[in-house]
């Protein structure tokens, strides 16, 4: 994983699909664990995972 300033606020990171879903499935799992403890931390988790699935459905398949 490689992650670089883009421009202040903003970080380009780079990483390998195992990687990508190690972050993913971690966030999903707090999203979860955090529900019953703060719900508006949780909404804004998910509302973040939602924003992550719409790219990936706009993504396609991998370049071979």
């Amino acid at each position: 994983m490689r992650a670089d300033w883009d421009r202040p606020g903003v970080v380009r990171v780079t990483l390998k699909v195992p990687e990508l879903a190690a972050l993913v499935a971690g966030a999903r799992l707090a999203a979860a664990a955090l529900a019953a403890q703060s719900p508006d931390q949780a909404r804004e988790l998910e509302r973040v995972l939602s924003g992550f699935d719409r790219s990936v459905t706009r993504l396609g398949p991998s370049p071979t």
